[in-house]
Formats: structure tokens, sequence, C-alpha cells
């Protein structure tokens, strides 16, 4: 991801690319981003550390990471998933002083997705079971993925439930659905980008919705995006909902 954004960074003129961070001791520091990236040579080098004149962090990182960036003060987009709860206040209490877009997926047709899920869950009612099957590449660490979660929460959300209340995560033995759950299952295998699919089972009918991400590109244009309402917006926390309208 932090090469496909540098690419997409270095061919859009509103945007100016003035540092990337890599792994402490990884053979790549040094480097020049653009070559990194498969570009020509852009003149910035990969660090371990934020350059100081950065304006936005873009930080698709890991969950330690992504804490430790956030003393830097600036505006960040994160889209790293897998924080825990404690991860997660250190982002409330770093909103206070900055403007963060936290964004598990930062691809617009998800966003968009989120709202059609909710909206299917609340008007097909507790009648029609919900499944939602997630596939990422062999290499991804969490699991379920953070957009799985982030849709599940949408489709609870249409029941007036928590997605703690109502989740199923995979099934193993002698497990009978229960009355409104939410069945979450992950898959990883290849180079699988990434794929939701989101299953309404009625008695008479199944409504899918499903979601694949061809390439990487279309979370980095999005995080490009979120980066552009980071860069000028007030202290806080928000979403991609947020980015998408402007406020």
């Amino acid at each position: 991801m932090g090469r496909e954004i540098c690419r997409s960074a270095l061919k859009d003129d509103s945007f100016e690319l003035v540092g990337g961070t890599v792994r402490s001791g990884s053979k790549d520091l040094g480097a020049d981003l653009g070559a990194l990236c498969g570009r020509d040579k852009s003149g910035v080098a990969a660090t371990e550390d934020p350059p100081g004149n950065v304006e936005v962090l873009i930080d698709f990182t890991s969950p330690e990471a992504t804490v430790e960036h956030l003393a830097y003060g600036k505006p960040v987009v994160i889209g790293t998933t897998g924080l825990n709860g404690e991860q997660h206040a250190k982002v409330e209490e770093a909103m206070k002083t900055v403007p963060i877009v936290l964004a598990p997926n930062t691809s617009v047709g998800v966003n968009l997705l989120r709202e059609v899920v909710r909206e299917l869950s609340e008007k097909l009612g507790p009648d029609y079971d919900i499944e939602l099957v997630e596939a990422h590449h062999r290499n991804k660490k969490d699991a379920p993925s953070g957009t799985a979660l982030f849709l599940g929460r949408a489709a609870a959300e249409g029941r007036g439930k928590g997605l703690d209340e109502v989740a199923t995560y995979g099934r193993e033995g002698a497990v009978p659905r229960q009355e409104g759950e939410i069945g979450i299952h992950a898959i990883r295998g290849g180079a699988v980008v990434g794929e939701h699919r989101l299953t309404f089972y009625g008695l008479g009918e199944e409504i899918e919705v499903t979601h694949r991400s061809l390439s990487r590109q279309t979370f980095a244009t999005g995080a490009l995006r979120a980066a552009r309402f980071a860069a000028s917006a007030q202290p806080g926390l928000y979403s991609m909902r947020d980015v998408l309208n402007g406020r």
C-alpha cells in the first residue's frame, strides 16, 4: 500500500511527496521512493521516521507504528486495521489536537456500500439471516478484516444492535444459527486484494451485495482524497463518510 500511495501521489500534481517510511533495518532504507514504486527517481529517500515538513501523514503500517506516528502531532489518515482497545484510546486522545481520518477501507465504493448494507438490514428486518464472507491475500495478518467489521457494524446498526451483540465468527461443531446473529467468515489465500460478500438469506429469496478490489490503487486514490480533507479539517475524529460528504 505504501508504494501504491507513493505512485498515486507522484502522479497527482496537487500533492507533493515529502517522505516515506520503512521498517528499521529494512534493505530499502535510503532508497529513492520513486524508484521503489517503479517510477522515475523522485529525489526523496525512504527513512525510518516521517520527515519534519510533512503536512499530512497517510498511515498504512501496523497498529504499533500507527500509535507511534500519532506523537508527531500532524493530521493523519489511518488505514491501518487491527487496532486494539488501548490503541483506539490513543487515537481518540490524539484527535483532540489534530484531525484524524480513521478508515479501515479507503475505497469510495466500500464506503458507499456501507450505506446500502445498513438500509438493507433495516428494511429487510430480522426475517432475513445475514452472512458475511471476506477474502484476502495469504499475508494479511488480522482476521476478520477491518472492512468486514466495518460492514458488519453497518448491518447490525440497521437492526439497532451493536456488532458485539450479534456477531458469530465462523462455525464448528453443533452450532445452530441463533436468531438475529450475523455470521462473519475469513478466507486467506494467494494474492487476493480484497473481496467482501454479504448475503441476506430469506425463506423465499436471497439478496447479495459484493465488493471486489481489483487493484490497491482504489485504496490509494481514496487515501489521497482523505488526506486532502484532513489537511484543512479541524481537530477531531472523522470517517470516510465525512470525507465523501465534505464535512
